[in-house]
């Protein structure tokens, strides 16, 4: 192939280094497909351990007239002979593609694109895909017989080439941008999957009810420490849990499949983009897929899992894996990361709790990892082996982790309710009816000793009973429950049984005692309440 400058060359000439400097092929071809040289003026091929493709140029400008001299059937006898050198997905061989492209005036286009048209795939499972162009220089405009006249095939980068000015030698011939010059070890990776680890062994330690399946806390588990929930958070306020939530996990094999997905992402991105960047795009993934599952799920969804981060830093990944050259370890690269990630997005993934799949966190960590990965290709100089902004990665970073610490506060505030939830009557647990409540009133307070309601129902029959002394016991014994009174229930519980107290005081000529307990609910009393209190002028 001639090497003039590109000014004085021929299009097809120019199209041919370009699509050697900017998409990988290299000039000449394998034994096998020798046949092609002949037919052809420049042949290119590419081989990256999983594509093979055969790019079949005609010189038009230089050779005017010249047609391709092979025919269909010749060319897809040269692709099957090629099959041994493409890879395989998923044991399946990849197909060989030829493009028998003609460049440069075309004077009888419409008769050459029917002898073109017939070069294409027989079927949707042949191994040989043939495709045709035409690239007329005089117009200037592309013809394909693919799909959308090879959009998908790289059309454009072709009619760019022909609109814009042609790049000097130098420039095609720049070298690659600069990288890291080794890989190291993915320290900040191994750090993260040791506390997602640890953050577990707690969920077991520490865990509200008992486990189920494989090491899987109860939801009140997750909730306590911080699991994802719309009300909880725009309701109640609780903002630290669309960080959080990325740090719990709904089972030993959820914990495990996003610690073999962060490995992945890590081994790639950590090296590549610097240790700064790789937490930024885990804090920043997980926000994008708590805030889209707040936006998306059902109320009553508790999420948890470092999905949305791990699937944000897989879609970085992929993006800044364009920062290599075209070539074999590129797409290597590419498809780890795309066999973790669009099964991932399909989803069939596990990212779960009460048999909800959490998409939404996933597509939401995709798309802003996605977003955030363009931003960091496309600002990233050439000459530097990593990308600009380091420092506002590394605050990103600070910034996340530290909010994660602060709200060890709240979180460990909150555990300490939800522990004692379960001293609660269940709601399927309350009685319906007032006789079911005095039928049960004596075992409700044998199972749940520690629940007001229950102390309440069993005096309500000791009074009936004209049991007053161990009414009152009753009643000062959930009265105690000071914490759970506050917390747990509305006022209007604690007016009922202090109510109820005072009158059972007044009624042994207790008076001053009796006022004693109205005393704290003179002021909040409501309807019945107040109107009693008022009765019998336990209220100063």
């Amino acid at each position: 192939m001639e090497t003039k400058s590109s000014a004085g060359q021929t299009f097809a000439t120019y199209l041919a280094r370009q699509y050697i400097a900017q998409k990988g092929f290299k000039a000449g071809t394998v034994p096998e497909a020798n046949a092609l040289v002949s037919a052809a003026d420049i042949v290119l091929t590419l081989s990256d351990g999983l594509r093979f493709e055969i790019l079949c140029l005609v010189d038009r400008e230089a050779n005017p007239g010249k047609r391709f001299g092979l025919s269909r059937d010749a060319v897809e006898a040269v692709a099957k002979d090629c099959l041994k050198y493409s890879g395989a997905m998923n044991r399946t061989k990849l197909p060989v593609t030829i493009h028998v492209m003609e460049v440069g005036p075309q004077p009888g286009a419409g008769p050459d694109r029917e002898r073109l048209k017939p070069f294409k795939r027989r079927g949707l499972f042949s191994k040989a895909v043939l495709v045709a162009w035409l690239v007329d220089t005089a117009t200037p405009s592309v013809w394909c017989n693919g799909a959308f006249n090879g959009l998908l095939l790289g059309r454009r980068f072709i009619e760019r080439l022909m609109r814009e000015p042609r790049a000097s030698d130098a420039e095609l011939q720049r070298p690659a941008p600069a990288l890291p010059q080794k890989a190291r070890l993915p320290l900040v990776t191994c750090t993260l999957l040791a506390l997602l680890a640890a953050v577990f062994a707690a969920e077991l330690i520490y865990g509200i009810g008992p486990w189920s399946g494989p090491l899987a806390p109860a939801i009140r588990t997750l909730v306590a420490l911080g699991g994802l929930n719309s009300s909880l958070v725009l309701q109640s306020g609780e903002w630290y849990r669309v960080l959080t939530a990325a740090f719990l996990h709904a089972d030993a094999f959820h914990l495990l499949l996003n610690g073999v997905a962060l490995y992945m992402a890590g081994y790639v991105l950590e090296t590549l983009v610097g240790r700064a960047w790789f937490l930024a795009l885990f804090v920043i993934g997980a926000l994008g897929g708590s805030f889209l599952s707040l936006a998306i799920n059902p109320a009553n969804m508790v999420s948890v899992g470092a999905s949305g981060a791990i699937m944000g830093l897989l879609a970085a990944a992929y993006v800044c894996s364009f920062r290599f050259r075209a070539g074999a370890e590129r797409v290597q690269i590419q498809m780890g990361l795309l066999q973790v990630l669009v099964p991932s997005l399909i989803p069939i993934a596990v990212s779960r709790t009460g048999q909800h799949i959490d998409f939404a966190a996933h597509l939401g960590g995709a798309l802003i990892g996605l977003a955030i990965g363009l931003i960091v290709l496309k600002t990233w100089r050439e000459a530097s082996p990593l990308p600009r902004f380091s420092g506002f990665a590394a605050a990103v970073s600070l910034a996340g982790f530290a909010a994660v610490a602060l709200a060890i506060v709240p979180v460990r505030t909150h555990y300490d309710g939800y522990v004692l939830e379960l001293q609660l009557m269940p709601d399927d647990q309350l009685p319906k009816t007032a006789a079911e409540s005095k039928s049960r009133s004596a075992d409700l307070v044998m199972r749940y000793p520690r629940d007001p309601r229950s102390r309440l129902y069993r005096a309500t029959v000791l009074l009936e009973e004209r049991n007053a002394a161990a009414a009152e016991q009753e009643l000062r014994t959930g009265l105690n429950e000071e914490r759970l009174l506050k917390t747990k229930f509305t006022p209007d519980l604690e007016s009922r049984m202090r109510t109820m107290l005072a009158l059972v005081l007044l009624d042994k000529g207790q008076a001053g005692e009796a006022k004693a307990v109205a005393r704290p609910i003179c002021g909040v009393a409501r309807d019945a309440a107040r109107e009693t209190l008022g009765r019998y002028q336990l209220c100063d």
